[in-house]
């Protein structure tokens, strides 16, 4: 308390019997308490001396330099859930099987949508047949061939190329969230629901998806986008 350590105009600091109270002392400053003005509560972590809890969050909160994907994950038109899904991704967070393998020996690491290859985030999203097939027609359809990039090297690509607001940039990265999104519902269906759809079908529903974000949206200084995606079956 403040009358605990104040005397009149001068401090009276008790024995410092923990680490805590040094810290307080080293950081108290240098001039004596005055009498004659009233006390008053400020909160540092704020400019105006008032607390909020936007201040309380940033004081508690680590600050790092932004990453080179960071807008490619996050930008104005995203969709919450697939970008989550995205940011996990790209981090290489997600439950995948070579993952789960570490800490249970036991799993089967197999992907279940080739059943041919090891299941890690560079498979699933890139090199499986199944979502390749998908991959390929979505950016065929925004003028970016299959550049047979691995998936680490093609968020590096991607992140560098697609910058902007325009249409066909916006259209990109939501063919990025969503697509990841998806591939990994498809996944998730595959293990836990014993259900597989084809190439074609997800392929559809990643379009549709994107359509209808795309119609929702009001791109400043671009009329709206008008899309005829005709995906055909491989």
């Amino acid at each position: 308390m403040v009358d605990a350590i104040v005397l009149g105009d001068s401090w009276s600091w008790p024995a410092a019997m923990s680490i805590d109270l040094v810290e307080i002392r080293s950081r108290m400053p240098s001039y004596n308490p005055n009498s004659n003005i009233e006390d008053s509560i400020q909160w540092l972590p704020s400019f105006n001396g008032n607390y909020s809890a936007s201040s309380a969050l940033a004081s508690l909160r680590a600050h790092h330099p932004l990453v080179p994907w960071f807008k490619l994950v996050w930008f104005p038109q995203y969709i919450p859930r697939m970008s989550f899904i995205v940011w996990m991704a790209v981090r290489g967070r997600l439950s995948t099987l070579d993952r789960i393998h570490k800490y249970d020996p036991r799993a089967v690491t197999t992907c279940v949508l080739c059943n041919s290859h090891l299941e890690s985030h560079a498979h699933l999203f890139f090199e499986c047949l199944c979502s390749r097939a998908s991959w390929t027609q979505l950016l065929n359809y925004c003028g970016s061939p299959w550049n047979g990039l691995c998936w680490n090297d093609f968020i590096i690509w991607a992140s560098t190329h697609w910058r902007g607001n325009t249409p066909i940039i916006v259209a990109m990265k939501l063919c990025l969230g969503v697509a990841v999104y998806r591939i990994w519902k498809e996944r998730n269906c595959c293990i836990f629901e014993g259900t597989k759809r084809t190439s074609l079908v997800v392929a559809l529903s990643i379009i549709d998806t994107i359509r209808c974000r795309l119609s929702s949206i009001n791109l400043k200084g671009h009329p709206p986008i008008a899309l005829n995606w005709n995906v055909n079956a491989n």
